[in-house]
């Protein structure tokens, strides 16, 4: 799913109170530059990003699952939560994944935000029409 986002042009980033090093050695893998860690309080850190990207906050969707996520959720302009996220996290999403956080949450609520932009499509047909999938990650 992080890979269709960026074909299609959008950009990601990981904002997470946790640090690991797999998820910094997954991001660069799936090629997410902006990775912010160790970031309990994610608001300075969402700051940080949406100044260096230029955006603004509602150009931005936000994907949570637990209460540190409330307030960037509040800021946002499509706030989403994977299906395993607590009972606050979804009240405040405008769109709830069906699935659990680590297991195709992200990627459908990616190819929500990708349908709803008419970009869907266009990557569908370009995977059909491809000889080769080099390049891409999964």
């Amino acid at each position: 799913g992080i890979t269709l986002a960026h074909r299609a042009g959008l950009k990601t980033a990981i904002i997470t109170g946790r640090q690991s090093e797999h998820l910094r050695y997954r991001a660069k893998e799936l090629h997410i530059t902006e990775v912010y860690q160790g970031n309990l309080d994610k608001r300075e850190a969402y700051k940080d990003l949406k100044a260096k990207l230029g955006l603004a906050d509602e150009e931005i969707a936000y994907f949570g699952d637990d209460l540190v996520d409330l307030p960037i959720m509040g800021q946002v302009g499509f706030p989403a939560a994977v299906g395993d996220a607590v009972q606050e996290v979804l009240e405040a999403a405008v769109l709830q994944s069906d699935y659990p956080g680590g297991h195709g949450a992200v990627r459908q609520l990616i190819e929500f935000i990708l349908k709803a932009q008419g970009k869907w499509q266009g990557l569908v047909r370009g995977f059909q029409a491809k000889t080769s999938m080099d390049g891409l990650a999964q």
